[in-house]
């Protein structure tokens, strides 16, 4: 351990400890990567479950192919507000198409 966290006492103290004698987060995404499929495997045959339009549209399409110059396919999981009223950062993943910073969602 460095010099300044031998002062640390509780649980800043455990939190360095464990970072150091177990990397958390190469394991996990060391794990991730040998376990889970890509997101072109698997969106083969989870297009059905993402997608709720026929199967042979354009959207459903590019989201089993990962397409890029399919329409804009994406989840949005978080919604944080800005300062500015009635603005927000929207996080999400994108299953298809391209998304851009200040592009209207």
């Amino acid at each position: 351990l460095g010099a300044d966290d031998r002062d640390k006492e509780g649980k800043p103290l455990l939190k360095v400890v464990m970072r150091t004698w177990l990397p958390a987060g190469d394991t996990l995404f060391h794990m991730i990567t040998i376990h889970l499929p890509s997101p072109v495997t698997a969106q083969k045959y989870r297009a059905e479950m993402l997608y709720e339009g026929p199967n042979d549209d354009i959207c459903c399409t590019g989201i089993k192919t990962c397409d890029a110059e399919a329409p804009l396919m994406m989840y949005i999981s978080k919604m944080v507000p800005t300062s500015d009223k009635g603005r927000f950062y929207a996080f999400g993943r994108v299953f298809s198409g391209k998304v851009a910073g200040g592009q209207k969602v």
